[in-house]
């Protein structure tokens, strides 16, 4: 079975190479590597070409629609595997990731899944690697909370992919949750791997400005209001066991928003969870005391509340 390794590159060139290297360290044989160079302006593409003669079997080509699914569109396009692996150019493969996921596959009775659900280990600056959480007790509540997986970690089944044309490419954030959000509406089935053989690494240049924090968490919002309407017209009994936890999770995200801009957070808790909202009893974002300021003053006045405090 043959595995594609689709690697997204734009002004990586401090990390390429070993990026690169971790996709041909591979145990599994079957293998296939494709990297796209993404507008860079860097010397990312001149290191591509210096790989190709340490690996002549690498694939290297050009995207000029800017963003990463554009280039991992661009790599699907090119690729025959039957599984795919998305590996971001500055994050690490462990030597034996495919091999161990391809026997999940192998050694399952049931291989007709969209994607395999993995954990990793995140990186930070200091070299400080912890291990990300899943949540297996259901698919859509798993990415509604953004524990089911990620592009890295997760492999990915070809046949799905293509059944919903690949990556949105007008999105400018949330595009994985995107990417599984519609896999999972064709088929809310996934293997779930606890194995930690993908490195996600922090970079200092790829910190995002204050302005772009707020829009990326209002687009992250906004997507899980999207999957919650999906849910609650396809998925009726799922929506009515869990509408707590979804809505629970909508208010901790508007939380945070509005630490950043709270008009910004007020306008969208008045659209969707004015009126309609009491937090759960489970809820865990909000202390005795914000809960109590908000049964009597609403949002704004717990969130004026809170920063009055200096809490």
């Amino acid at each position: 079975m043959l595995i594609s390794i689709i690697i997204p590159a734009y002004n990586v060139s401090p990390y390429i190479k070993e990026c690169i290297h971790s996709a041909f360290e591979q145990t599994y044989p079957q293998i296939e590597v494709i990297c796209i160079d993404n507008n860079s302006t860097d010397d990312t593409w001149q290191k591509l070409e210096q790989l190709i003669l340490q690996y002549p079997q690498l694939i290297v080509d050009k995207e000029m629609k800017p963003g990463a699914p554009a280039a991992r569109n661009k790599g699907l396009q090119l690729s025959k595997g039957e599984w795919l692996q998305f590996l971001d150019a500055d994050d690490l493969l462990k030597p034996e990731k495919i091999a161990h996921q391809v026997a999940l596959i192998n050694n399952s009775p049931a291989v007709d899944v969209p994607f395999i659900a993995a954990t990793c280990l995140k990186r930070d600056l200091k070299g400080n690697e912890t291990k990300a959480s899943l949540n297996k007790e259901h698919p859509f509540k798993s990415l509604f909370a953004t524990q089911l997986g990620n592009t890295c970690a997760n492999l990915w089944n070809r046949y799905y992919i293509e059944k919903i044309n690949g990556w949105d490419d007008s999105l400018k954030s949330s595009q994985e949750a995107d990417l599984m959000f519609r896999l999972l509406q064709v088929k809310d089935e996934v293997f779930y791997d606890d194995e930690p053989l993908t490195i996600v690494r922090e970079r200092p240049e790829g910190q995002i400005s204050q302005s772009n924090h707020t829009k990326k968490w209002i687009r992250y919002f906004e997507k899980r209001v999207e999957m919650l309407h999906w849910i609650a017209e396809n998925k009726p009994t799922l929506y009515a066991q869990e509408k707590c936890f979804f809505e629970d999770t909508l208010f901790e995200i508007l939380k945070i928003i509005a630490n950043e801009n709270f008009q910004v957070a007020n306008s969208l808790y008045k659209k969707h969870l004015k009126g309609c909202y009491k937090p759960s009893a489970s809820q865990e974002h909000s202390t005795r005391g914000y809960l109590v300021l908000y049964r009597f003053l609403g949002f704004r006045g717990a969130e004026v509340a809170r920063r009055w405090l200096g809490k």
